[in-house]
């Protein structure tokens, strides 16, 4: 820390308010990352053809249930829509589970997509062709990736400019 102020004191007026750009930039970017919209990160799917009952637990954690929720749950059983159910909140701020009557053959595929109500979905499949889903990649990860490694190397072009001073 000593380093960052004894050279934030020394820089030159213009390098002082990049520097401060660049912190203030990183700064607000992370600290928004709760406050973002994302998908559900996880979903997990359980069926008992005894019952015929599917359990469908998300993982989908928000700071307010009532404005960022999963907007709606859609079931496929063999690749048709079985039935959509929507929704004006999630019960819950990170984890919950809905019950839904599912009637399938032996062999069937269900297939559930839960949407975010402020974008993003994920998709699972069970049954016996239990290939790869075609849900969204959760968050923004890739985006972050590439954020923290432009700013690293942003700082590290400016440290060596620098120290040539």
């Amino acid at each position: 820390m000593k380093f960052i102020t004894k050279n934030l004191l020394t820089m030159p007026k213009k390098n002082k308010y990049y520097f401060l750009s660049v912190f203030f930039i990183v700064f607000l970017t992370i600290a928004s990352s709760n406050v973002r919209a994302h998908s559900p990160q996880d979903m997990s799917l359980d069926y008992n053809s005894g019952t015929n009952t599917l359990k469908v637990s998300i993982t989908h954690g928000v700071s307010d249930n009532t404005s960022h929720y999963v907007f709606s749950v859609t079931i496929r059983v063999n690749g048709t829509i079985d039935q959509t159910q929507t929704y004006t909140s999630q019960p819950d701020l990170l984890f919950f589970t809905y019950e839904y009557t599912v009637i399938t053959k032996d062999e069937s595929t269900i297939q559930v997509t839960a949407t975010c109500n402020q974008g993003g979905s994920i998709t699972k499949t069970i049954g016996p062709s239990n290939g790869p889903t075609d849900g969204a990649i959760p968050g923004y990860i890739g985006l972050y990736l590439i954020l923290v490694v432009s700013v690293i190397t942003l700082l590290l072009k400016i440290r060596k400019k620098l120290e040539r001073i």
